[in-house]
């Protein structure tokens, strides 16, 4: 036996029929939109899961990469400050062997050889204090303003303290991998926080009390700190050399990952737009069928034409 159709159920089953029609085209128009597979988590759980796992990794690594850029500044802010050092104490170093000839130099040579000294320390002294966003590269991790600070003893003698703590600034650059960047002012420029280290201001300061009273033993015999000093900034050079090499191949491993991980992003949350279009054109095809289709079957009644 047949059961029998009504008006009202053939209404209600094409209406259910064009909403599901027309929550499909809006599905697929939303997605062509945002360019996203799901617009909430309730949608795909797991892909949203995934998602998740996967933005914070896209997050650390784009952590990593600021952290290079970081300290890829800090080495060229101290290769900068020791390229001047190394020149200073070069020009320095000659102009003590000129010194150390006292016979062929009167007192005006020597004196203007004394006031070039003084300022070759004073360019040292500036190189010693260059900065990086506030803070002092050859201070370790101190946030004193200058790494090398100039006072005076009893005497009335300038003394050169240094604020370096020791302790290495370092910067995460990768998974688990921590790089020092600094270099330490001590090793560099000598001094210490109790002053019992000999810096190279105070050895240039030395050096001019020997050049004004034409002392060539005692001129001569600063020229082997000199070279030792000389040596401590070439090494220095070479450190942050080799650690630019570093922080390049650091450079390329992170932007490696952050395409990988963005392939990866694309797959879990990213839709196919040129079969999301055909897609949506055909349900939209469908939709107006059905639309069609239903005016056929539903017929209009008496009571529709009485309202």
């Amino acid at each position: 036996m047949l059961g029998r159709v009504t008006q009202r159920s053939i209404a209600l089953n094409s209406l259910t029929n064009l909403q599901a029609s027309q929550a499909r085209s809006s599905k697929l128009q939303e997605q062509l939109t945002s360019g996203k597979a799901y617009a909430k988590p309730s949608d795909n759980p797991v892909a949203a899961g995934n998602a998740l796992r996967l933005h914070d990794q896209v997050a650390v690594n784009t952590e990593h990469g600021r952290n290079i850029t970081d300290a890829q500044a800090v080495q060229t802010t101290q290769e900068n400050a020791l390229d001047s050092a190394l020149a200073a104490l070069q020009k320095a170093r000659q102009l003590t062997v000129q010194a150390a000839s006292t016979g062929s130099n009167d007192g005006k040579a020597r004196a203007a050889i004394a006031i070039e000294l003084g300022e070759i320390k004073n360019q040292l002294l500036s190189a010693a204090n260059t900065t990086h966003q506030g803070r002092p590269v050859f201070a370790g991790t101190s946030d004193q303003p200058e790494a090398y600070v100039v006072g005076t003893d009893a005497d009335g003698e300038p003394v050169y303290t240094s604020r370096d703590n020791g302790a290495p600034l370092t910067r995460t650059v990768g998974p688990g991998r921590e790089l020092r960047v600094d270099i330490s002012g001590a090793d560099v420029f000598g001094g210490s926080a109790d002053g019992t280290a000999t810096s190279v201001f105070a050895e240039i300061d030395e050096l001019i009390a020997a050049v004004k009273g034409t002392d060539g033993a005692a001129i001569s015999a600063k020229l082997e700190g000199l070279d030792a000093r000389l040596g401590a900034v070439t090494n220095a050079l070479a450190t942050v050399g080799a650690r630019v090499n570093q922080l390049d191949a650091a450079q390329e491993a992170v932007d490696a990952r952050a395409d990988f991980l963005g392939q990866q992003l694309d797959e879990v949350e990213g839709v196919d737009l040129a079969k999301t279009f055909v897609e949506y054109n055909l349900q939209s095809t469908a939709y107006q069928a059905a639309l069609q289709s239903t005016a056929k079957v539903i017929q209009p009644t008496l009571l529709d034409f009485l309202r």
